[in-house]
């Protein structure tokens, strides 16, 4: 069905004119989170991620950097639960970056201390969170196909029946993967008429657009990102390592493809190995096939070879079109987690 044929977004969204209210009988006092508030936020999520094992982590920076951008509003799409000595016990945010094309989709976020569980927290914060989410979409300014998402580590039983029960259904499955960078490396051909270089932050801008040309727009439920977004999310994290990433220009000098890469140092311990992260990875349409994915892919793991990493590490949706995932397996990446989209779609 084209946006032509849908109905405005504003209905479908259903949105309430008033958030639901939040648990008042647990000794828990609710309001929205502020920079402030990144301590004991990370508090809260380094014991929640702790006792669930989740696969990835989050640093304090990137939990200082939810307050940054011009399309959040954390006073209206975050909510937190402080007990009497003033320490978080539970949060929920609802994040949206509106769209042009493609689909507007919000992720829910939130976890409850493993002490306050099984009070009803969790159930009445994720209502909180998607009561928002629909207020959110009902607001958009273009109508277009829109999804309400939450995702959950494959091995987290109780998260995706919380989830589950609450309407939510499972939609899309994702893998990450490793590969043991001291087993031999392939040389792979790069494709004639095409040069890989080390990342510079010159390219910044001609990369953005060579990933909405090759990756937002031909893979399911994506979007473009706009130029704050790609500054605030991509190339201005703390995670973000140019020396670890590539660009692939044509000999009109053109960005035919790109590999991002992140160092996640919190993620290194709980797992037990460090590893060079590829966060992004993709390439224009018309250069496909031709081995400058795998291309990319290697330069990306002799430069984390170089910095002393054990593995390389990405993830790959089952369902990806362009068949990233027999490029990964080829190349020597095995299965090390999952995780699962849930959905209600709008």
């Amino acid at each position: 069905m084209s946006s032509a044929q849908l109905a405005p977004v504003r209905v479908r969204a259903a949105a309430p004119a008033n958030l639901p209210g939040l648990p008042s009988g647990v000794d828990l006092t609710w309001r929205a989170l502020t920079p402030a508030d990144v301590p004991a936020w990370y508090a809260l999520t380094g014991v929640a991620d702790d006792a669930d094992d989740a696969t990835e982590r989050r640093s304090r920076s990137e939990l200082a950097q939810m307050f940054e951008g011009g399309w959040r509003d954390p006073a209206r799409d975050s909510v937190a639960g402080f007990d009497a000595a003033g320490r978080m016990r539970a949060y929920a945010w609802s994040e949206f970056r509106p769209a042009t094309e493609g689909t507007h989709a919000t992720v829910l976020y939130g976890t409850v201390h493993p002490d306050d569980r099984r009070r009803g927290i969790g159930r009445a914060i994720l209502a909180w969170s998607e009561a928002r989410s629909r207020q959110q979409l009902a607001a958009a300014a273009v109508n277009l196909p829109a999804r309400i998402r939450l995702f959950v580590d494959e091995h987290h039983v109780a998260a995706r029946r919380l989830g589950e029960r609450s309407g939510f259904e499972p939609r899309r499955w994702y893998i990450g993967m490793r590969r043991d960078l001291a087993a031999p490396l392939p040389e792979i051909r790069v494709p004639d008429g095409v040069t890989v270089r080390p990342y510079a932050r010159s390219w910044d801008e001609a990369v953005r657009l060579a990933h909405n040309e090759s990756f937002a727009r031909d893979h399911w439920g994506s979007s473009p990102f706009d130029a704050e977004v790609w500054q605030v999310n991509v190339v201005g994290t703390d995670a973000f390592r140019p020396d670890w990433s590539f660009v692939a220009l044509d000999a009109a000098g053109l960005v035919v493809g790109y590999l991002i890469s992140g160092a996640y140092h919190q993620d290194w311990e709980p797992q037990g190995y460090t590893e060079g992260w590829t966060d992004l990875l993709g390439v224009r349409r018309e250069w496909r096939r031709q081995g400058l994915g795998g291309a990319l892919l290697v330069a990306a793991m002799r430069a984390y070879s170089a910095s002393g990493m054990q593995y390389a590490g990405l993830d790959v949706d089952t369902a990806n079109p362009t068949g990233a995932l027999g490029v990964y397996t080829r190349l020597g990446y095995e299965r090390e987690t999952g995780a699962v989209m849930l959905t209600k779609e709008i």
